[in-house]
C-alpha cells in the first residue's frame, strides 16, 4: 500500500507518493493544473493509495476547504467526495499549519511560528507539538489582518489586507496599477527608475516587518521561521527583518527569539507527510 502527500499552493501543486516505487512531482497552476483533476487522476491510476494528506493554501475548517483566495476550486467538499468515490482516507489542512509542523520538527522547538510570503502571505503556529487553529480553524490568517487601504480588493474581498502589500500576488496587483513592466521581482523594484515601482519594494518591506512583529508580539514564540517563494528568491530579507524588527515588535517578546530562514525545501509538503501518520 502507498500514501500520498500533496501541497496545493497558489503557483504550484507539489506531491509525493510514499511507499514502494514512490515518486515526486510538481505541476504549475499557470499551465492549468487543477487540484481536483490531479487528485482524481492520481487515485484512479494509483489504486493502492490508502491515505491522502493535503496541505492547502486557503481557509480550512474541520478538514473542509472553506475558501481559497488565490486558488480556483470546482468543489470544496473534496474530503467527502474522495472518501465516497474512492474509499480513501483524506485529511486537508492549511498549508502554513503544515509548514509549522515541519519547522517545529526540524528545529526541535516547542513553540514555532512559520511565516511565509509567497503567492499570498501565510502564518502557522505550533505549540507543544500541536497546531494552534482557533475555534473554527482560522487562527493566524495574518495575510488578512487589516493593514492599509488599497485601490483594489484582496481575493478574500477586503481592500485593506496585509497580503495586498507583502505577497507575490500583491506586488503583481501594484505593478498593474502603477504600470510597472516585467515580473514581480523585489530586486527590480528596488533598483527601478520609476518611483512608483520603488514604492512597491518599500511597501513590501514595511508590510513584512509589520507581519513579523504582529506574529512575534501576539505569540511570543521561541522561533520565527521565514519561508515561501519570495523569501527563497530574496534571502537577504532575513537580515533586514533581523536588523529592523526591534522597531516594530514588543521588546520583551524579542529577548529569547531566534529568527531564521527555513532550511526545508518544501515545508508544507513535509508537514503533510507528518499528518499522514495521524490518519
Amino acid at each position: 500500500m502507498s500514501r500520498l502527500a500533496v501541497d496545493v499552493g497558489g503557483s504550484y501543486l507539489r506531491y509525493e507518493l510514499l511507499g514502494e516505487g514512490g515518486y515526486t512531482g510538481k505541476l504549475s497552476a499557470a499551465k492549468g493544473a487543477s487540484f481536483e483533476d490531479f487528485l482524481e487522476k492520481m487515485l484512479e491510476r494509483e489504486r493502492d493509495i490508502e491515505a491522502v494528506a493535503v496541505s492547502f493554501a486557503g481557509f480550512v475548517s474541520g478538514g473542509r476547504i472553506v475558501s481559497a483566495p488565490n486558488i480556483e476550486l470546482e468543489r470544496e467538499d473534496m474530503v467527502s467526495y474522495v472518501m465516497e468515490r474512492f474509499g480513501v482516507k483524506i485529511l486537508v489542512e492549511n498549508d502554513l499549519n503544515c509548514a509549522a509542523l515541519a519547522e517545529a520538527k526540524y528545529w526541535d522547538s516547542d513553540f514555532v511560528v512559520a511565516l511565509y510570503p509567497g503567492t499570498g502571505i501565510g502564518c502557522g503556529v505550533v505549540h507543544g507539538g500541536t497546531i494552534v487553529k482557533g475555534s473554527g480553524g482560522f487562527a493566524m490568517e495574518i495575510g488578512h489582518i487589516p493593514y492599509r487601504k488599497a485601490p483594489f480588493a484582496c481575493g478574500c474581498g477586503k481592500d485593506n489586507c496585509l497580503e495586498l502589500y507583502a505577497s507575490g500576488s500583491g506586488m503583481k496587483r501594484w505593478m498593474e496599477y502603477h504600470g510597472c513592466d516585467g515580473k514581480p521581482d523585489l530586486k527590480s523594484f528596488a533598483e527601478s527608475s520609476n518611483q512608483k515601482c520603488r514604492e512597491i519594494y518599500d511597501n513590501f518591506i514595511e508590510a513584512l516587518l509589520h507581519a513579523c512583529a504582529c506574529a512575534i508580539t501576539l505569540c511570543n514564540p521561541q522561533k520565527l521561521i521565514l519561508g515561501g517563494g519570495v523569501m527563497e528568491s530574496n534571502p537577504e530579507l532575513l537580515s533586514i527583518v533581523r536588523e529592523r524588527i526591534g522597531d516594530y515588535a514588543l521588546a520583551v517578546s524579542l529577548e529569547n527569539i531566534d529568527i531564521e530562514l527555513t532550511a526545508l525545501k518544501n515545508a508544507p509538503l513535509e508537514g503533510a507527510k507528518i499528518l499522514l501518520d495521524t490518519i
